[in-house]
């Protein structure tokens, strides 16, 4: 999985040597936003299912017609709200993941990949998640770098999807 450090060093790896300047910086950076990128994981933990029961809300008013399409995985039946609020919470898990090893990786691998796939396969749209993002982002009552770290991820995961 790629994150600052683990780029770092395979970068001098790959040269045979010792860690370079270069490498030192992106350590260096790393570990100065350390602090704020766990203390964010903790808010994601601490909010996560309320923040994506919060967004789900969001998306049935922002999107209407979510609520009266027939199938499991739209909001017409509890069971496809649940799950609307499963998908959300997957993705600030994996945004909460990201702010622990400081890097995209865990977005990239687990959702980005394969998330126009996944969507076309399950006639979900990409807007209903970017929706959901943008009201977390917007709503989390996350501040200074706490936040700062938080709405890095959230706003790859967000420009991923558009």
């Amino acid at each position: 999985m790629k994150t600052p450090l683990t780029e770092a060093i395979a970068a001098a790896d790959s040269r045979g040597a010792y860690l370079g300047n270069t490498e030192m910086q992106a350590i260096f950076g790393r570990m100065s936003r350390a602090q704020a990128g766990l203390n964010a994981a903790k808010a994601f933990n601490q909010n996560g299912q309320k923040w994506a029961e919060a967004a789900a809300n969001h998306v049935y008013q922002k999107f209407p017609y979510t609520t009266q399409m027939q199938g499991s995985q739209y909001a017409s039946t509890p069971e496809g709200k649940s799950k609307c609020v499963r998908d959300i919470s997957h993705y600030l898990r994996t945004i909460s993941y990201c702010c622990v090893v400081g890097g995209t990786g865990p977005l990239d691998e687990y959702v980005v990949a394969g998330v126009k796939e996944f969507n076309a396969a399950l006639g979900l749209s990409p807007s209903w998640y970017v929706a959901a993002l943008e009201f977390v982002r917007d709503n989390n009552g996350l501040s200074g770098d706490v936040a700062g770290e938080a709405n890095i991820y959230l706003n790859y995961a967000i420009n991923a999807l558009s």
